[in-house]
């Protein structure tokens, strides 16, 4: 079995869109994961050396086993700690397509965006280390959410056969990620009935949070969340066009 060690990284993942360093692997293997890390050390938390990354066991369906058994935390003390379960706030698969969104076992503010495609088997291709910093401040994102400023972060896969770039949105107690991609045929999901059929939207059926996706401009918008579907419908009619250059926000 394959293992991936990453050095934690000391850098600060900006919350206005910029994108941290990526954190170098001290082993290369054949698929390399992109990594962007946002930490903040408190001397009652332990202190995270680094992770470790397995392959996904042969077999794993769901997403939330995959990133249980595949995504350990090192510290510094020796010890070691994967996710639990219970952390997921959302958990979707489009296709050949994953992301889930899932609490880390660092600290109680401390949670990762995993995402994945799979051929035979899930492969992971990036995390989006996060945390509630007290240090950073919420960004007025311009979008229809009950909440007018949250903590925006944006993170790109330009590697990828079929480049990913996707923002996530959030604060204490919720999280929305907004992935965009080359558009591809999809055979997941259903038309949400709207009295707009000119603006179509497709469920997706989720085990753990709600989530939709639509075309537009010959790009594909996903955009889950452990929000309502309602609120998930609200935010994508808001957001602007695909080929914006300030996509998603306003």
């Amino acid at each position: 079995m394959k293992r991936r060690w990453v050095i934690a990284s000391l850098a600060v993942f900006g919350l206005s869109g910029c994108m941290a360093e990526t954190p170098a692997p001290i082993e290369r293997t054949e698929s390399e994961v992109t990594s962007n890390e946002e930490t903040e050390s408190t001397s009652e938390e332990k202190d995270v050396f680094g992770s470790v990354i397995e392959d996904v066991p042969k077999g794993t369906v769901r997403l939330v086993d995959a990133v249980t058994a595949q995504y350990t935390l090192q510290y510094t003390d020796g010890t070691s700690e994967q996710p639990s379960k219970e952390g997921v706030f959302y958990e979707t698969v489009l296709d050949e397509l994953g992301l889930i969104a899932i609490r880390l076992p660092d600290r109680d503010d401390s949670f990762g965006v995993f995402n994945y495609s799979r051929g035979e088997e899930w492969m992971l291709h990036g995390i989006q280390h996060l945390t509630v910093s007290k240090a950073a401040e919420k960004v007025r994102h311009g979008l229809e959410l009950p909440e007018a400023e949250l903590f925006v972060a944006h993170f790109e896969m330009n590697q990828l056969e079929r480049p990913v770039e996707m923002w996530t949105l959030y604060d204490e107690t919720e999280c929305i990620t907004i992935l965009s991609t080359d558009a591809f045929s999809v055979t997941d999901g259903e038309v949400i009935d709207r009295r707009d059929v000119s603006n179509e939207r497709y469920r997706l059926n989720q085990p753990v949070g709600n989530g939709l996706y639509y075309f537009d401009q010959g790009r594909l918008i996903v955009v889950t969340g452990n929000v309502s579907e309602e609120t998930l419908l609200d935010l994508s009619d808001s957001l602007p066009e695909a080929s914006s250059a300030d996509f998603p926000m306003k």
